[in-house]
């Protein structure tokens, strides 16, 4: 609705215009006798349709309000579920819910701008999903906003596993189209086949463990002489990307301060 009101308030003036005019025509219909069937039929036709544009942006704004709710609710639900699992690599974490305001898919370093900012709980590092699989993660915010990168961003590169117990390599896009990247440095001797999921490790301290990156493609592997590198079909549609989560995993600053102080007593 209040999309619907700014319309209003925006072209204020020629929504004057048309009532003014639409009553003009109602008086011409009234005092005529013969042209009345003819202009009534007019006039029904332009206001029915004209109703049911606004009926239609009413129920749109409202689509989308649902939409959100059910986001957030979405993400509560995820929060309660990355709290009950036991796994080592289950650390715990929780969802945010944002939408996508703006976003590229066509360049070799693309990004997308979130409706959410460090006033929601966002913080730079958050990974992003959509629909239980992986989109990318947060590199700068402010207030009321966030900026991520995506998948299809060719400086990045993901741990990622071949379902929950296979081999573990690293996956990167191909700079070729937006839906589709390679799992690099999997060892001969893993088993796999197409169809088959492509998770996160929960390494990076980005995602939880077992979010789905993508499955596995139909084609033949290549083998660069020492590892198999396997295309893998991205899980996401990064060309139509709206509603999202973030992932907030509460453990990354004790994980990150851990590894630094291993690293410093290192001789």
């Amino acid at each position: 609705m209040r999309n619907l009101w700014n319309f209003i308030v925006q072209y204020q003036v020629i929504l004057v215009f048309l009532v003014l005019q639409s009553a003009a025509i109602a008086w011409f219909v009234s005092s005529h006798g013969f042209p009345r069937g003819k202009w009534v039929r007019i006039a029904l036709e332009w206001e029915s349709a004209w109703q049911g544009q606004i009926i239609e942006w009413s129920q749109r704004a409202e689509l989308s309000n649902q939409n959100f709710q059910l986001l957030e609710e979405n993400a509560r639900l995820r929060s309660r579920i990355a709290g009950t699992r036991t796994s080592p690599m289950q650390y715990g974490s929780e969802f945010i819910a944002a939408q996508i305001i703006r976003s590229t898919w066509t360049k070799s370093e693309n990004h997308f701008i979130l409706d959410q900012g460090k006033k929601n709980g966002v913080r730079v590092g958050n990974g992003v999903t959509e629909n239980g699989a992986a989109i990318g993660k947060i590199i700068e915010t402010t207030e009321h906003y966030a900026m991520g990168i995506p998948l299809i961003h060719n400086r990045l590169e993901w741990s990622a596993r071949i379902g929950n117990q296979g081999a573990i390599g690293r996956l990167k896009w191909d700079g070729i189209n937006h839906i589709s990247g390679t799992l690099y440095d999997i060892p001969r001797s893993a088993t796999f086949a197409p169809g088959d999921s492509v998770l996160t490790t929960g390494f990076q301290g980005v995602f939880p463990a077992d979010i789905l990156f993508g499955i596995i493609a139909d084609e033949a592997p290549y083998f660069d002489g020492e590892f198999l590198n396997i295309p893998v079909i991205w899980k996401a549609d990064f060309q139509a990307l709206r509603y999202v989560q973030l992932s907030v995993v509460d453990d990354r600053n004790l994980l990150d301060s851990l590894e630094e102080s291993i690293i410093t007593s290192l001789p």
